[in-house]
């Protein structure tokens, strides 16, 4: 079962997208705040992370970059975001980000999304471990 990270302040959408990927098949480690959410991280090498952008102590792209800090640097990251803000996606993509929705989302399509990186993830990962070991010195 994949594990999803879900950094949300909102308590409604948290619990609201939460429920989803849950009735989805998905384990879900809700995070209110980027603190919390680094602890989770560090503790349970999530699958991918679902990370809203504004937040009170930290943004979520901020959030993201010190991912790279506990070694989880490829961990996949859907931004979500009520902002409108010009230069977000392109902010969001400049940083690697898996996806980017605005709120209110759509969550049939957010929910294919997920489903769509977690299978481009462990598809990445199983040609990593099939392919042989470089055993030149």
């Amino acid at each position: 079962m994949n594990k999803i990270l879900l950094l949300e302040d909102d308590a409604k959408v948290s619990a609201a997208l939460s429920a989803r990927l849950r009735h989805a098949g998905y384990d879900v480690l809700a995070a209110p705040d980027p603190g919390f959410a680094m602890l989770l991280a560090s503790i349970h090498a999530p699958d991918l992370i679902i990370s809203d952008l504004w937040m009170p102590i930290m943004q979520g792209f901020t959030f993201a970059r010190r991912l790279k800090s506990l070694g989880l640097p490829n961990v996949p990251v859907i931004f979500i975001t009520a902002s409108r803000r010009s230069g977000l996606w392109e902010e969001a993509m400049a940083l690697g980000a898996a996806g980017y929705f605005e709120k209110p989302y759509d969550p049939p399509r957010l929910l294919a999304a997920v489903a769509e990186i977690l299978e481009r993830t462990a598809s990445t990962a199983a040609e990593l471990h099939n392919q042989p070991a470089n055993l030149t010195p």
